[in-house]
């Protein structure tokens, strides 16, 4: 019994998902245990830690995130757009509403556009979408450039998404994805927050809406791991206007709001932007 004791009081063995290096725990959380990576600065949460996961129905586009998809990165799909050449089949994995592919259709009309999603909510003439997981659906094609915006960090397995990805592309390529950025100017800030007993942005920025946090060393960690060549790799920013803040009074949010225009500011002297994006090119 003794013996039994002890063995259910040990902790959990955690490595990190992306290099397998040992990681430590991270201050504590009220919604997951957070560990950050020793080898490749990655920062996650340990999925079983976490009581009730986020889910992907129509209520996460249009009430529990409304402001992000009711304000879409058009500086960020043109940065993309510019990437992909001419006449290509571009696929979005985890297209949501279907944004980027309704922006890009109407800049790039040479494209062959497809998007795939968890949720039925995307619509555009023109546009293939298919509804599924991208782990498990079959999709029997290879496409000029796969393109990912804001999922890598909800996904459990990222490496098999990372697979994915390159499974979806064919040889020689383009695959572009954004994510967060935990080397960020306001990561940063609310980790020192949270050391001065003003917890409200880091609670928020590692809740358990995102598993993961990737660090700029550890997004090219994983490309380069499966094979990709790195070819760029940038920090920018969302629109203030799609942030969505932990606050209910439309006064705290005004004033919070203020504080990230300054943040965005600063973050952009100092390249150290909320979020980043990596291109990449598949194996030939």
């Amino acid at each position: 019994m003794a013996l039994g004791l002890r063995n259910a009081n040990k902790p959990k063995l955690v490595n990190c998902p992306i290099c397998g290096a040992p990681v430590r725990q991270m201050p504590k959380h009220p919604e997951a245990e957070l560990f950050r990576c020793s080898g490749c600065s990655h920062a996650f949460s340990r999925p079983g830690s976490i009581v009730e996961p986020e889910t992907y129905g129509n209520s996460y586009y249009e009430e529990q995130h409304r402001r992000w998809f009711e304000t879409p990165n058009v500086e960020l799909f043109v940065r993309v757009a510019e990437r992909i050449g001419k006449g290509a089949s571009v696929i979005d994995v985890g297209c949501g509403r279907g944004d980027f592919l309704r922006f890009i259709q109407k800049i790039r009309p040479d494209l062959q556009l497809t998007g795939i999603d968890l949720s039925g909510t995307a619509h555009g003439d023109g546009i293939r979408f298919i509804r599924g997981d991208i782990l498990s659906t079959e999709i029997n094609e290879r496409f000029d450039a796969v393109v990912s915006l804001a999922v890598i960090e909800h996904i459990p397995d990222v490496k098999g998404f990372i697979r994915r990805l390159r499974a979806l592309t064919k040889p020689g390529g383009v695959v572009v994805a954004m994510t967060l950025n935990d080397s960020s100017l306001l990561y940063a800030l609310a980790r020192a927050g949270r050391h001065l007993d003003v917890p409200l942005a880091f609670d928020r920025l590692y809740s358990k809406h995102h598993l993961h946090h990737f660090t700029r060393k550890s997004l090219r960690t994983i490309f380069l791991h499966a094979g990709f060549a790195v070819i760029s790799d940038f920090d920018h920013d969302a629109p203030i206007q799609a942030m969505d803040l932990p606050v209910k009074s439309r006064a705290a949010d005004a004033v919070l709001r203020v504080g990230l225009r300054i943040v965005w500011k600063a973050a952009k002297v100092i390249r150290r932007g909320y979020l980043q994006t990596i291109i990449c090119t598949a194996p030939g």
